[in-house]
């Protein structure tokens, strides 16, 4: 008896990880493209579970390939890591390029559709697709920092703590012309950012500078 009751558990498990884990995996990988805080587990279980559905029912059109892997040596083992992991993976890694990209929402836009995007603030969007630029940061006290913001910068994407790191900022005199005090960054501090102005950095830019 005791040995049925240890096998019924191990089979619910089974079964509670195949409608949850692949919704899980999926949102968590597209998590990774879009800054915020996940919620927690517990008031996430009604989301995991709807996308793992949705997943599964998008399976289906693969089903005659994985029978016929079914059949195979360790076919079974093979089946379960493609449905439950990799192939989840590969979803949230999709959704995420496409919400980085933007490329759903354009389309959309050019069949007259206006969706709500799915990055919710403009802080968000441009430091997540921004390369290396040119940075003119005005604080709310109106001191001014300019700088290269490059590979070395770092942007908060915690919607609480937008706080920013400049790898290299520059002296600017009364005439509004740049001088390097040398190898020096700046930390601003979360709230004190009043404005920022952006503009494009090219290769060129550094010819200049030693010259």
């Amino acid at each position: 008896m005791e040995q049925l009751k240890s096998i019924d558990n191990i089979n619910n498990l089974y079964a509670a990880m195949g409608l949850l884990v692949p919704g899980l995996i999926i949102l968590f990988v597209r998590s990774q493209f879009v800054t915020g805080r996940m919620p927690s587990h517990s008031a996430m279980l009604l989301s995991y579970l709807a996308v793992s559905l949705v997943y599964y029912a998008l399976s289906f059109l693969l089903l005659d390939p994985i029978q016929r892997l079914s059949e195979r040596e360790y076919g079974r083992e093979v089946i379960w890591s493609i449905l439950i992991f990799i192939g989840p993976a590969l979803i949230g890694l999709l959704l995420g390029i496409n919400i980085r990209k933007n490329l759903l929402h354009r389309f959309l836009q050019r069949c007259g559709l206006n969706l709500v995007h799915p990055i919710t603030t403009a802080w968000d969007w441009k430091f997540g697709n921004m390369t290396e630029q040119w940075v003119l940061v005005t604080l709310k006290d109106d001191t001014r920092f300019v700088g290269f913001c490059g590979q070395s910068s770092f942007i908060s994407s915690d919607p609480t703590n937008r706080d920013i790191y400049i790898e290299q900022i520059y002296d600017i005199d009364n005439t509004g012309s740049w001088s390097s005090p040398g190898p020096k960054g700046v930390l601003i501090a979360p709230g004190e950012v009043k404005t920022i102005e952006f503009w494009p950095y090219t290769p060129e830019d550094d010819a200049d500078e030693q010259v």
